[in-house]
């Protein structure tokens, strides 16, 4: 797309696989180097983030839909209404946003399940 289209300066990527693929393209084309976001906000996406290859992303607050997860099972359990859709929290975090503050989201994120991203 991008060797047909010079012109490009944005990529849409729906999914963390896209954005991740896009990334390994754009990375052998060293003349081209439109704006890429990502989906999801996991630990590969926001160490390209770190490392300046990626542009931005919407970080899931993933605990929050295990406690989401959780209340509809309790829900279910005691004869109640149980929704439909769960979701948690999103962030966007993006090349501007800083290491303390990237620290603190993946704290956040990650505060119950103790995901280490360093090491996932």
């Amino acid at each position: 797309m991008v060797t047909s289209n010079p012109d490009v300066d944005f990529i849409y990527a729906s999914s963390t696989d896209i954005a991740l693929g896009a990334l390994d393209v754009l990375d052998e084309i060293t003349n081209v180097q439109p704006v890429l976001n990502g989906w999801g906000g996991g630990s590969l996406e926001l160490a390209a983030i770190e490392q300046g290859k990626l542009d931005a992303t919407v970080m899931r607050m993933n605990d929050d839909i295990g406690i989401a997860m959780a209340e509809a099972i309790k829900l279910d359990l005691e004869g109640k209404q149980v929704p439909t859709v769960y979701s948690g929290d999103f962030e966007v975090v993006t090349s501007e946003t800083s290491l303390e503050e990237l620290e603190s989201l993946k704290q956040r994120a990650f505060r119950y399940s103790g995901v280490d991203l360093e090491h996932e």
